[in-house]
C-alpha cells in the first residue's frame, strides 16, 4: 500500500535519538494519500524531525489501519512509547455545530444532515474552545483500534479541528478586517474566514481542476462580500508558487501569502529549507487544546 520504502521527505536533526521517545511528542497525519509526522523535543521546545510517506490512494477509510501497520514496519521506533501522541485524521466526513445548539444525544442527526453514513465507523466530537463549536466526524473503527494498539496514550483529532483552532489561537486578540485562509488537501480544500479573531465562515470544497478551485473561492467571496482586490488570503497545504492552482488564484486575488512559522516553537536547522505552509497542520497541532 505504501508506494515506496523510501519516504518523499525525511529530515532529522543530529540530536534526534530513536531510544529517547519518552521525551518526545509525536504528531502524525493519517490521510487517504499518505502519512506525515513530526517529532518534537519537549526538553528543547524544538521540532527535531519531519517525514512523509505516500500511499496508493485509499477510498475506504478502514484500510488506513493496514497502511499504518506498514509504516510501523518501516519505522519501528515510531511504535516506541512517546510522552504524548496526536493522530490527525484527514477526511471530509465532518460538520461543525455551535456549542449553543449542540446536544450530545443528537450528534448522529447533525452529522447525517450533510454526510453519508459511514459503515464500521463511530461518531467522534472535538470541542473547539476557541471557535465555541463542536466538530463531529466519522472515524473508522479499525483505524481507532490500530491507533490505540500502537499508542495507548494517543489523542485522535480531526484535521479541520486543528486547522480552525490553530488559526483562532494564533490570531487571538488581533482586531482586523476579514482574512481568508485556504488549506489545500489532495482533491479538496478548506476555506476559513476570520473577522476580529472570530470564526465567520468555514466550508470544504471538492475540486478536480484549477477552474473548479477558483470558482468555489470566488463564489464564496461573493457570498461573503469579500473583495478579491482587498481581502488578505493566507495559503497552506498542498500548493506552491508556479503550481496551476496558485497561478489561477493569483490572477483573481491580489493579496496572497503563505502561512508562516509559528513562533511559539523552535525548529531544527535541518527543517529550514522546507516550506512551512505545506506542513502547517502537523506543526500547529501541539498548541491546540483538543
Amino acid at each position: 500500500m505504501i508506494t515506496s520504502t523510501k519516504p518523499l521527505l525525511s529530515r532529522y536533526d543530529k540530536a534526534f535519538k530513536e531510544d529517547y521517545t519518552r521525551n518526545y511528542h509525536l504528531t502524525i497525519r493519517v490521510s487517504p494519500d499518505g502519512f506525515s509526522f513530526v517529532v518534537f523535543s519537549l526538553d528543547k521546545n524544538r521540532y527535531l524531525g519531519l517525514e512523509t510517506f505516500q500511499i496508493k490512494r485509499i477510498d475506504q477509510q478502514a484500510k488506513l489501519a493496514a497502511a499504518l501497520d506498514e509504516l510501523c514496519i518501516l519505522r519501528q521506533w515510531i511504535t516506541y512509547p512517546f510522552h504524548s501522541v496526536v493522530v490527525i485524521v484527514d477526511n471530509t466526513f465532518n460538520t461543525l455545530i455551535p456549542v449553543s445548539l449542540y446536544e450530545e444525544k443528537e450528534k448522529g442527526v447533525y452529522l447525517a444532515f450533510n454526510q453519508e453514513f459511514q459503515d464500521n465507523s463511530r461518531i467522534q466530537s472535538d470541542l473547539l474552545k476557541a471557535a465555541e463549536a463542536y466538530n463531529l466526524y466519522y472515524l473508522p473503527n479499525p483505524l481507532v483500534e490500530k491507533v490505540k494498539d500502537i499508542w495507548a496514550n494517543a489523542r485522535i483529532v480531526h484535521l479541520q479541528s486543528v486547522l480552525v483552532e490553530s488559526l483562532l489561537i494564533t490570531h487571538r486578540n488581533q482586531q482586523s478586517d476579514q482574512t481568508a485562509f485556504i488549506h489545500l488537501r489532495h482533491d479538496n480544500f478548506d476555506l476559513i474566514v476570520l473577522k476580529n479573531d472570530k470564526l465567520l465562515f468555514i466550508n470544504n470544497f471538492r475540486f478536480n481542476t484549477p477552474e473548479d478551485f477558483i470558482y468555489f473561492v470566488l463564489f464564496s467571496f461573493d457570498q461573503l462580500r469579500l473583495n478579491p482586490e482587498t481581502v488578505q488570503v493566507v495559503l497552506s497545504g498542498i500548493i506552491e508558487k508556479g503550481s496551476k492552482n496558485y497561478d489561477i488564484l493569483f490572477q483573481y486575488v491580489r493579496n496572497i501569502r503563505f502561512a508562516e512559522r509559528n513562533p511559539t516553537f523552535e525548529y531544527s536547522y535541518i527543517l529550514e529549507d522546507i516550506p512551512v505552509h505545506q506542513h502547517f497542520i502537523i506543526y500547529n497541532a501541539l498548541q491546540c487544546e483538543l
